[in-house]
């Protein structure tokens, strides 16, 4: 690392950045290795919207308006971003001749890198490296010298900088990616390089390559990350990134507000940041590991994405939740905690080894809870005699679901298990909102960390994730023990029914599994499972599972209809519904036959397994509950035995 090749142009290796380099750089890749991380948005089409045409070289701007790329870099910091890229896309010498700022290569770059570093406040900062502008399909070979000489003294003045990694992005040609890798290598062998190549609508780059074949030749070439970026929106670079993933790299994924639309002559991205938040749970469940933004996102998108990369186990750390280590306890806590068979109906169904059933009622979408309550009923006289009821579901408005599970108890015979979820509350208001619970009855609970805010009627909402799933079941088991997270004893201990969630469908099979046992590490007793439709999927879920040893009780939706079947296949994280039933349900559309061949799916899928599990788990749409009574004559008379009818 002794100087770029480029006649008359040599840049020294500062000593500050060499340390840097030699003590800090492995920061990024362990950091990966422990969380999701989540990538800033773009800088272009935000300089472009401030007014500055695309004729100005945007780079160049790291000199004459550093408080502009200051100030976006800033929110972007603000929004969430772990890593932001220093605004150096175009800043190698063959782009920056087009503007006539070629000698100023030194320059500009150590600027850009100084304004990202002065509001990092924490997070890694990146060297932007995109391509130089030639041809490599076509060039000839004093040409691609060139452009090899520009990106190794671009890439040279960046880890000279003290860089914590080096993003080379948006690169059409694999050709050059290839060879920026290795100049990478040679120049800064320790500074890790993320590669990202663009891809076509149907999942192709530049040569007909696939995903996977993108992946094995930038692994080969010395990536340690691999990626997409640019040119196509979230569900697009969504089906390029699952391919990506499992070819011996992390795999990051930057799409596009969506693909760019021309209203009255400017560019607009029509994809908003809720949109995003919803894929970006999507991506990072598939397996991906880093998120980001490109072309037409903002700080609001990447706000959103925050949300996902927090449930997954990332973003800024959360305080402990763990009891205080001068609590003395430990034996009493564990002595003072309620049998689970006298907790609650549920809790004694799981003790016992009886088939627990429950199934899904919502609350009001106003105050009068007449209608819900109804439904309520009507469950107890199928013999169903415990209900969920969810926290928020799909960003409606509806009435608390703490007030609804106080209701039910006030005016029927059945037992309520109150989903309580992360997104909404902060830490403080988890706690009290637990001790509420408790205090108005209810003694069952599943806890979960809650999808980000949806696409609803409330755009602006934003996710809190104080703490995730495991971090509130360690707060519920404590109390639970009589003491609250901070190790203080409380007046009078809960006794809840501890239950949580799994996917049995998740893309990342090993981190499910082990985030279950985790799970049950900090408490949770119970298993409540996401809708589950390919009986081999499940059983497989179930298989591997049975060494953690927490009672399963298996989630059922039944279809409603073939639309119902793509949304829910398409849209929602998490589901995968088989192509097999997909066309069951296109053969019979919708209305009548279309909910009779869902319930019929959903009565293979728990006839499959019945013997395996404690439980059933039913999520009828529209609070149908003939449908749930319907799914249960599987099991009716045998590991089930209804409750009497309510009066």
């Amino acid at each position: 690392m002794t100087g770029v090749s480029l006649p008359g142009h040599r840049i020294p290796v500062r000593d500050r950045a060499l340390a840097r380099i030699l003590g800090g750089v492995t920061g990024f890749l362990e950091a990966l290795a422990d969380r999701p991380l989540l990538f800033d948005g773009a800088m272009g089409s935000l300089l472009y919207d401030r007014g500055v045409m695309h004729t100005h070289s945007y780079d160049e701007l790291n000199l004459s308006r550093p408080e502009l790329i200051r100030d976006i870099h800033q929110q972007y910091r603000e929004a969430g971003a772990d890593i932001l890229e220093s605004n150096t896309f175009g800043a190698n010498r063959l782009i920056l001749a087009r503007h006539g700022h070629a000698d100023r290569v030194c320059d500009i770059n150590r600027a850009a890198v100084e304004i990202a570093r002065s509001v990092a406040d924490g997070a890694f900062v990146a060297g932007a490296v995109g391509p130089t502008g030639v041809k490599f399909s076509v060039a000839t070979e004093s040409e691609r010298e060139l452009a090899r000489a520009a990106l190794r003294e671009q890439i040279e003045i960046l880890a000279g900088e003290g860089v914590d990694l080096l993003v080379l992005e948006t690169f059409s040609s694999i050709v050059e990616l290839e060879a920026a890798l290795e100049i990478a290598r040679s120049v800064a062998p320790e500074l890790p390089r993320v590669a990202q190549m663009v891809f076509d609508a149907n999942n192709l780059a530049e040569g007909m390559l696939t995903p996977e074949q993108v992946a094995a030749r930038l692994v080969a070439a010395g990536a340690d990350v691999v990626g997409g970026n640019c040119g196509l929106g979230p569900p697009e670079l969504y089906d390029v990134g699952h391919r990506l993933v499992g070819h011996g790299a992390p795999v990051s994924i930057q799409p596009n507000a969506g693909l760019p639309s021309s209203v009255d002559g400017r560019t607009i991205y029509v994809a908003n940041p809720e949109h995003f938040g919803v894929f970006a749970r999507r991506m990072l469940k598939s397996g991906v590991r880093l998120i980001g933004g490109c072309c037409g996102t903002t700080p609001e998108h990447i706000r959103a994405m925050s949300g996902a990369v927090r449930m997954m186990g990332g973003g800024p750390s959360r305080p402990s939740v763990t009891m205080a280590d001068s609590e003395p306890a430990t034996v009493p806590r564990r002595a003072a905690i309620v049998p689970l068979a006298e907790r609650s109906r549920l809790g004694a169904r799981i003790a016992s080894g009886e088939f627990a059933v429950s199934v899904e009622v919502n609350a009001p979408s106003g105050t009068d809870a007449v209608k819900a309550l109804g439904h309520v009923r009507d469950a107890t006289s199928g013999g169903i005699d415990i209900v969920n009821v969810a926290d928020g579901p799909r960003a409606t408005s509806r009435m608390s679901n703490l007030a609804f599970c106080a209701q039910a108890i006030a005016h029927t015979t059945v037992e309520p298990i109150l989903h309580v979820c992360c997104r909404d509350r902060n830490y403080l208001g988890l706690v009290a909102h637990l001790l509420g619970a408790h205090a108005l009855g209810i003694r069952n609970l599943v806890i979960i960390t809650g999808d980000p805010p949806k696409m609803g009627d409330y755009a602006f909402a934003t996710p809190v994730y104080d703490v995730d799933s495991i971090g509130l079941l360690e707060i519920a088991s404590a109390m639970n023990a009589g003491f609250d997270p901070t190790g203080n004893e409380l007046a009078g201990a809960t006794s809840f029914v501890l239950a949580t969630g799994a996917e049995p469908a998740a893309a990342d099979r090993d981190r499910e599994l082990e985030r279950l046992q985790r799970k049950k590490d900090a408490g949770a007793e119970l298993v409540m499972t996401q809708p589950v439709y390919d009986p081999e999927t499940l059983a497989s879920f179930i298989e591997h599972a049975a060494p953690i040893g927490l009672p399963i009780m298996v989630g059922l939706l039944p279809l409603a209809s073939y639309r119902n079947a793509e949304f829910l296949h398409h849209e929602v994280p998490g589901m995968q519904i088989p192509l097999a039933y997909r066309e069951r349900m296109a053969a019979v559309g919708s209305g009548p036959a279309a909910r009779a061949e869902g319930i019929a799916i959903a009565r293979e899928a728990l006839s499959g397994v019945q013997d395996r599990v404690a439980g059933a788990y039913i999520m009828p749409p529209f609070n149908r509950i003939d449908s749930a009574v319907a799914i249960l004559d599987v099991v009716r008379g045998g590991r089930w035995k209804p409750a009497e009818p309510s009066s």
